[in-house]
């Protein structure tokens, strides 16, 4: 795939920016021809913030990422796959019953306050600036369950520049009823699949406790639009049926859903194709509903930090 003289220019750009505002650093160079990706801790807002931050809640800190303790070789490691989890798969994103890490009404009102940069992300996500409420108010808040490659965008110049980055686990974000990240909440950025790479990709970036390049995640849309998403709370050991949309008071604690063939695996591409974003009044009646069965783990289920029947994905931070 031919990348534009544009995105080009703007990875450049892009590079410059973080270096200046030190969010990155000497841990992860550049060790190969090919396309960049950033490094985005959740707590840092990074270049070109579309809005104030609309996250709720415990905010991670921002402070130096040092002390991680990642070898030479895996900081080098180029981003060449990553493995590929369906959007609608139990498990993928965190949350707790009835709280909400990102405030929807907040990102609509500073995007209303600031019409071009409305236009800018309106341009991004595929409405039309006018729909922008409803479309906010159609996505669901849920925090990330493990290090996520996606298309950022930077607000510049009264347009937004896209870069490709990895999201740290704990990031706050809203995803729409394909279970795809689509806003930021700690800058307010729209998001996007991630674009395909020549070659591999390489970080760029300070990398944070725990982080590998071949434990990051690419989101791909679930096959259908779902109503509800399954999250779960590892602090707690608590599974929630979380409502597709901005109103967390209708989530339902429910038992561990039972071990399923859609664990992430290994595929040779590191991206899906992007999709369209959709609207409220694009989804379709359907739902994936939890499997109803008696609490604890089925025999043999994939585990993670400890908690029985999730997905084997990296511990979230901050959840």
């Amino acid at each position: 795939m031919r990348i534009p003289t544009r995105t080009l220019v703007t990875a450049c750009a892009l590079s410059v920016a973080l270096l200046a505002a030190g969010c990155a650093g000497a841990g992860v160079k550049q060790t190969r021809v090919g396309d960049l990706v950033f490094l985005q801790a959740a707590g840092e807002r990074g270049p070109g913030p579309f809005t104030d931050s609309a996250a709720t809640g415990p905010t991670p800190s921002e402070a130096p990422r040092i002390g991680a303790k990642v070898s030479a070789g895996e900081l080098s490691a180029p981003l060449r796959a990553a493995r590929t989890v369906s959007g609608a798969t139990p498990g993928l994103y965190r949350g707790t019953p009835r709280v909400a890490r990102c405030d929807a009404e907040r990102h609509i009102r500073h995007l209303a306050a600031d019409p071009a940069r409305a236009d800018a992300f309106a341009g991004v996500v595929g409405v039309r600036r006018a729909a922008l409420p409803a479309y906010l108010r159609g996505l669901t808040p849920v925090v990330l369950g493990a290090d996520t490659r996606v298309t950022n965008h930077a607000y510049q110049s009264h347009r937004a520049d896209d870069y490709q980055a990895v999201l740290q686990a704990g990031t706050a974000v809203l995803v729409d009823d394909r279970g795809l990240p689509r806003v930021r909440c700690v800058c307010g950025n729209p998001l996007a699949p991630p674009a395909p790479t020549r070659g591999g990709a390489s970080a760029r970036g300070t990398p944070w406790p725990g982080y590998r390049p071949n434990k990051v995640i690419v989101v791909s849309p679930a096959p259908r639009a779902v109503t509800s998403l399954t999250l779960v709370d590892a602090g707690h050991r608590t599974w929630t049926e979380r409502r597709v949309g901005n109103d967390v008071r209708r989530d339902r604690v429910v038992p561990p859903p039972a071990r399923t063939t859609t664990s992430p695996s290994p595929t040779a591409r590191a991206t899906p194709a992007p999709t369209a974003p959709t609207t409220p009044a694009d989804r379709a009646p359907s739902r994936t509903a939890p499997t109803t069965r008696t609490p604890g783990a089925a025999p043999g289920a994939p585990r993670v930090s400890g908690v029985p029947g999730t997905p084997d994905l990296p511990p979230a931070d901050g959840v």
